[in-house]
């Protein structure tokens, strides 16, 4: 079984041909048949973190809102609350990013919903029986869309390798929590006493009752009674409460991949992946900075398989020339894999395999040239 992905190459010889309305068409064939008049339709997307500046543009994501509505869908632009403390970290935040990034109105006629709700909290629990996890726990406006749309910014990444769409919708689509579970073997808040100031904000949020004030008004653990969940992390707000980041590399790249298949598994035939193979840099848009692309940019790609399409990617971003002025070490000859070059602990072909395994999607796939 061989899976079609089309490639959108970036030359443009008039209007029609412009790669904007290429794209527009792109994803009206990736819509033709799987959508339906009314649904609901989650764009997912990373609005980009605040200093960095290689996320999509805006203007793409505008055509491809025109091309789901003029193909009777209601789109939204989405993206779930980050783990870390940063400027997405809280939909406020979050919010208020994606629109001095340009992603508000008028610039995309789409409402803005951050998916996991005001702080990250919003999110259902989705079977799926696999290696890790009996569940994973992803954004409640992802989940409830009729029609999910992940659109893709490829680049590299510090532990996955590539940052296509898997880890667009698998760690990208995980509510706070799912993303902890995803980093942590166990989790178990260990409060520091220093920066605690006693505001029982954890203490309320905690499900299990697993958290307490001491007689120096400090928070405390009942380890007996912690199931990991780390809704603290989410609701302290003085850092006293951090991130535990213990899973090896492969785990968590198995982990993302099991959240990925969470996202889609209930979707059906009613999801679609356009992966953007420009400005392909070493980091992912989570960066608050962009580092120069590893390679020309290569064009755009589209399918219905999330395996495929991220294979296709790396596939062709390694066979480009590197760039000499880029982080690249001694990958510049095509064939040579650049993501390995810059990140050699993150071997990325671990998400496609076992995407491949656990019935995500096939590592065959068939280029297909998409008309000018």
């Amino acid at each position: 079984m061989v899976s079609p992905i089309y490639f959108v190459n970036l030359r443009a010889y008039d209007e029609r041909s412009s790669v904007l309305e290429k794209v527009k068409r792109l994803t009206k064939t990736l819509l033709r048949e799987r959508l339906e008049e009314g649904d609901l339709v989650a764009v997912k997307l990373h609005f980009g973190e605040r200093g960095n500046h290689g996320f999509l543009k805006p203007v793409f994501l505008r055509y491809i809102v025109e091309a789901v509505k003029e193909s009777g869908g209601k789109p939204f632009l989405t993206d779930a609350n980050t783990l870390y403390l940063g400027f997405r970290h809280n939909a406020v935040d979050h919010l208020e990013t994606a629109i001095f990034h340009g992603f508000g109105y008028p610039s995309v006629p789409a409402p803005l919903i951050i998916a996991d709700g005001l702080r990250g909290s919003d999110y259902q629990e989705v079977e799926v029986n696999l290696k890790h996890f009996k569940s994973v726990k992803i954004a409640s406006a992802i989940q409830e869309a009729d029609f999910l749309l992940v659109v893709t910014h490829v680049k590299g990444h510090v532990e996955a390798g590539l940052g296509g769409a898997m880890k667009n919708i698998g760690m990208g689509g995980a509510s706070r929590v799912g993303k902890q579970l995803q980093h942590g073997e166990t989790f178990f808040p260990d409060p520091r006493e220093e920066l605690c100031i006693g505001c029982r904000r954890c203490i309320i949020h905690c499900p299990q009752g697993a958290l307490y004030l001491d007689d120096q008004r400090k928070a405390r653990l009942k380890k007996e009674l912690c199931i990991g969940c780390a809704e603290c992390v989410i609701y302290c707000n003085q850092g006293a409460i951090t991130t535990a980041w213990s899973s090896s590399i492969s785990t968590l790249q198995e982990r993302i991949v099991e959240h990925a298949y969470g996202a889609v598994k209930s979707k059906g035939e009613k999801v679609a992946f356009i992966n953007f193979l420009t400005e392909i840099s070493p980091d992912c848009d989570c960066a608050p900075w962009h580092d120069a692309s590893l390679v020309p940019d290569i064009g755009i790609l589209g399918g219905h398989d999330i395996v495929a399409i991220d294979k296709a990617s790396a596939d062709l971003i390694k066979k480009s020339v590197g760039l000499q002025n880029s982080r690249l070490q001694k990958a510049f000859s095509p064939g040579e894999d650049k993501f390995l070059d810059v990140h050699p602990r993150a071997q990325w072909e671990i998400q496609v395999d076992y995407g491949q395994s656990i019935g995500l999607g096939n590592k065959n796939y068939e280029l297909i040239n998409f008309p000018k």
